[in-house]
Order: structure tokens, then sequence, then C-alpha cells
């Protein structure tokens, strides 16, 4: 071989080495298979980092070996404080007593399907779960008798934890006037926090719920939890075909929702008229199959995480944003991957339809056997992904008797998955093509996306010269109401003031000054 060749073949074996250097070891952090059928088994983790750095992972420990509604389940966590190499042993962060009643729906019989988030700002720790006893889908699941809803805190980054705080009534009502549920929940994994909309002490919550009739629903609250609001009010349907769902925010504050259905995910996008008062109006819903990425998902219908990181595209260098969505891709439940999509221009989220097309790529994680899935970004800038792996049954357990089951009749499964643990490179996701950048200049991001937007709108050359003005004045961390007036100014020839006599002034210093 030519020396030319011979250091060509060299390098392309390091490269190789490097990129192989970013796998991961997975841990399982929650194991079922090990089990002998009264060791409880476990399913739905989450995961989460907080403030300091910390990782947390939930799952729902199924006493009963199923869903809440048919027993005990109980929240428990585990905790890292060095990125996911060491892990405390299981903490109980709620237990439920098991009882069950024809006529009662106990509150404290079961605590599932853990919903998690850490505020960006503090300790605090909020999750949300499922409660009591009744079944989701169950018929007698209704209004009267719903499913519970638990809020439970910490305030101390997950070392203790209160106890549960039944909220069910708070949220029902909120869509009573409107399109009413007879049964819902916060769906598991990741509760999302804005990186955007601060209002007070907190940045705004957004916790995306299963719920019937009519799908999903999706509420925020800006108080971290203590009291929510329909986002989008009571009458909004933003998926009607939606399963469980998980939300994400796009770089110039809208929300987006991304929901649970076979073949793929549901999209739809939020995009607010007064993002502090959290006005606004929901696009239409699209069925995405991830198209682009090279491999269509399978017809199961498993939730997982979407996930929106800042990046370089390390070809050009060029600052950006990158969407991950993770899912099983086999015809039933296996082969957990996580999908991912650059968001570089206008295109690429300017509508619904838009951002469900033309995803960049795919990385396989599990090749069995595989279920639901979380992830977060890692104060390392690694991607601290969770899933459910080898499902293991220990056969049929007869029934409670319950508030959905008034008679007893009948049987459930007694199952559960290993829940594993890993932390990747995205480098290594991405097979290269992407670096984590934290430091993306979004306020340059999104000016040339507005920069596009309107160009691409029908409004008058009079009224795009004020657009681009306004533009070009976004401040170095655009505010919400300097957003807002842009999408109030496309929006109609005479927009009314959209400050409205607040005190946020749009500044004359464009943010590219001084970096």
């Amino acid at each position: 071989m030519k020396k030319p060749l011979l250091f060509l073949a060299i390098m392309l074996l390091l490269l190789c080495m490097d990129i192989k250097a970013f796998a991961a070891e997975k841990q399982d952090l929650f194991n079922t298979s090990n089990g002998d059928g009264v060791v409880p088994p476990y399913r739905i983790p989450g995961i989460v980092k907080t403030y300091s750095g910390r990782l947390i992972a939930v799952a729902g420990r199924l006493v009963c070996g199923t869903d809440p509604g048919y027993g005990q389940v109980d929240v428990v966590c585990r905790v890292s404080d060095n990125n996911g190499k060491t892990w405390s042993d299981i903490h109980e962060v709620a237990v439920g007593t098991g009882e069950t009643s024809a006529t009662e729906n106990y509150f404290e019989t079961a605590f599932g399907d853990p919903a998690i988030v850490a505020d960006r700002t503090s300790n605090e720790i909020l999750i949300m779960a499922v409660a009591g006893c009744t079944v989701y889908w169950n018929s007698n699941t209704t209004r009267q008798n719903p499913n519970l809803i638990a809020a439970i805190r910490s305030k101390d980054n997950g070392e203790t934890w209160e106890l549960p705080v039944n909220v069910t009534e708070q949220i029902y009502s909120l869509f009573d006037s409107g399109n009413a549920i007879q049964a819902a929940f916060v769906a598991g994994g990741k509760i999302f926090q804005s990186r955007i909309v601060k209002k007070d002490k907190y940045y705004r919550l957004y916790a995306a719920m299963c719920a019937r009739p009519n799908g999903n629903r999706v509420i925020y609250s800006d108080d971290f939890g203590a009291t929510w609001h329909a986002l989008g009010g009571a009458f909004a349907l933003p998926a009607t075909g939606g399963d469980e769902p998980k939300c994400e925010e796009l770089p110039d504050g809208r929300v987006i929702l991304s929901s649970r259905v076979g073949g793929g995910r549901i999209y739809n996008i939020y995009t607010y008229e007064n993002t502090l008062e959290g006005s606004g109006v929901w696009a239409s819903a699209v069925k995405s199959t991830l198209e682009g990425s090279g491999l269509t998902p399978g017809n199961n219908s498993t939730n997982g995480e979407l996930l929106i990181v800042p990046v370089k595209r390390n070809s050009d260098q060029q600052e950006m944003y990158l969407a991950l969505q993770s899912l099983p891709t086999g015809s039933s439940r296996t082969n957990v991957g996580i999908y991912y999509k650059e968001l570089s221009e206008f295109s690429d989220m300017n509508t619904v339809n838009s951002f469900s097309v033309d995803w960049n790529g795919f990385f396989q994680i599990s090749n069995t056997a595989s279920a639901y899935s979380s992830m977060d970004l890692q104060a390392d800038n690694k991607i601290g992904f969770i899933y459910e792996e080898t499902l293991t049954s220990f056969g049929k357990r007869a029934n409670p008797v319950s508030t959905s089951f008034p008679t007893g009749a009948g049987t459930h499964n007694f199952d559960g998955f290993d829940n594993l643990y890993a932390a990747y490179d995205l480098e290594y996701i991405t097979n290269g093509a992407y670096s984590v950048k934290n430091d993306v200049n979004r306020c340059t991001f999104i000016q040339t996306y507005f920069r596009a937007l309107t160009e691409a709108s029908s409004v008058s050359e009079v009224l795009k010269t004020e657009v681009y003005a306004a533009i070009d004045a976004f401040s170095q961390d655009p505010t919400t109401a300097e957003v807002d007036y842009i999408y109030e100014l496309l929006r109609s020839e005479q927009p009314s003031d959209p400050l409205d006599g607040k005190t946020v002034t749009l500044t004359n210093v464009s943010c590219i000054d001084g970096k």
C-alpha cells in the first residue's frame, strides 16, 4: 500500500474509533427480569437534570403488577451526582396503599406513571402522577369517578419528598366549560419547563395530558404547578387522535406537542398572541412518519420523548437547533431509537407540516423488545437516556374490586421491563454530524427566522418595513413581548399595541452588537 493511502486509511480508522469511543454503557436502574413474580416489576421511566446538575431517574414500581387502578403502584427514584456514572439506591417517592373499593376512589391506592420536572433556578422538583383506583380506559372511569392526579414535591433536590397532594379537581375543572374530559392523566416521563417564558419567580411549565374524549390537552403553570391553566382555553383540542403526549419549545417560544400514535407521531404547534397571558391558537395536528430519516416507524403505539437542543453542524460550524424524538420503530414494541432533525432555517419549523418532514437521521439504541423512553440534556452535554427493554411477564393476576371493576371480574398481566440508562454524546447519535453548543446565539437565529417568515407573508411592503425594523431591534435575548409583537404585526395591517401599557420595551440594540 502506498504511504498516502496508508495515511488515509489510518485517519479513517482513528475517526471511526473516536466516534465509537462515544458509545455508552447501559445501566439497569429499575430491574424486572431478575424478579420472581413476587418482587414488583417496573415501568414508565423518566429522567431529568436538576438545577445543580444532578440526574433524577423515576419509574413506577408496579406492586400490583400493572397500571394504577389494579392495586398498589409506587413512585420510586434513583439519583446521580456524577453525570450517570454511578447511582444511588432506589428511594421511595410516593407509596400506594393498594386498597380498592367498589364504591370509593381512594386517592392513596396508587401513584404511577410519574412525570417529572426540575426547576431551572432552584432545588424544587415536581412529579405529577396517576393516583387512585380507577383505570383510564375503563368506561366506569368518568368525570364523576375520574383518574385522580397527584402532585408530589421536593424542595431539596430530590433528597426528601412531600406527601402527594390531590390536584384532580383543579385540573379537570379547567375544561368543564368547554370540551370537558371524562378521564385524563399527565403522560409519564418528563414535564417540560420553558427556557424562555418566565413570569414572576418561575419559568413556565407545560404538562401534556392523555385525555378522553377528544384526545390531548395541554396545561401550563407559572407558579411551578401550584395552579394550572388550559393552553388555548377550555375548548382547545390540539390532537383529537392523540394518546400519551409530550411538549417542547421551539426557539421562538412556540409550544410543540408530540403525541403517541401508531407509525410515527402526531405533532401540533401553539403560537402565542400574548405569551404572558397565555392566549394564542393551536394549528392543525399532523401525523408524521419521520420522513427523511431513512427509517419509517412500525405501527406500534408507544410514547417517547421530544427534546430540542442547541447545536453546531460540524460540517460548516453553523449554529442551529436539533430536535430529538425517541420511540420504538418495530411493528411491535421493539427497537427503541432516536430520530433527529435539524432546525436550521425557516422551512424546518414554520408550520406543523414542515416540522413533520425532512428528518435527518436515526440512531438505534435497542435491538429487542423495548417500549417507553425519556431523555434530557445532562450537565456534561451528553444525552441522558432511559428506556424500557426486555419485557418480562410473570403470568396473570385476578382483578381487584375497584371503582373501575365493580365486580372484580377478569385478570390482568403481572409484567414489566428492565429500565436501562445510558449517556450518549450527540456526535455518536448523529454519526459526527452535530455537537451540543450551549451558547448558540438565539437572537441571531430567530432574527433570521422572522425575516424569512416576513418575506413569505402576504402583508404590504409598508408593513414589512415596520416588521423588519422591529426584528433588527431585538435585544440580545429577545423577550416574549418582542416576539409577540412580530406575530401581531404579521397578523394585521393595523395591529394594536402589543405591550398595552406594560413596562417591557423594544430595545434599539441589535443582538449582533457586542457578540
